[in-house]
């Protein structure tokens, strides 16, 4: 009897196992969103050209809210220390609505550069957008020359 119990309570947990690891039905995958058909962005893609060394390099990215839906801005996100996006946090903007990104970049790498800063929205939206440019050396001040006469005055020996 003890041995038939014990079958019985093998087969009943065996079968309580299977049972919640058994996969559920599947459901039909919702397809991504497209970001192109909820949000437009004007300058996505800034060259900001050539910039002095040093010297902070900031553009503004447009967000306009394309869809008929309300969009939030969560969160924006440098790639790097030298670049700060500036924005306000969980914005949110409906319909025919524009909110903005400042992004800024220090300056303080020398040559050529791309830095690129990620902007999250709800409904798992994320656009990158990029800085290029190309940062020069300062132009070196111009001395006065010590020898040259200044200007109204005369020599009389």
């Amino acid at each position: 009897m003890k041995k038939i119990v014990l079958l019985l309570s093998f087969v009943v947990v065996a079968f309580a196992t299977y049972a919640q690891t058994a996969a559920a039905p599947a459901t039909p995958a919702t397809p991504p969103v497209d970001i192109n058909k909820v949000l437009e962005f004007k300058n996505a893609e800034y060259n900001a050209g050539q910039s002095i060394f040093g010297k902070p390099v900031e553009f503004v990215v447009f967000i306009k809210n394309i869809s008929q839906d309300t969009v939030t801005l969560i969160t924006a996100k440098a790639g790097c220390g030298c670049t700060t996006p500036n924005f306000v946090p969980n914005q949110k903007f409906g319909p025919g609505e524009t909110t903005k990104v400042n992004i800024t970049f220090n300056g303080g790498q020398n040559g050529q550069y791309t830095k690129i800063t990620d902007i999250f929205f709800d409904k798992g939206l994320t656009k990158r957008v990029t800085l290029t440019g190309v940062t020069v050396p300062a132009p070196a001040p111009v001395a006065q020359d010590a020898a040259a006469p200044v200007k109204g005055k005369s020599d009389k020996n």
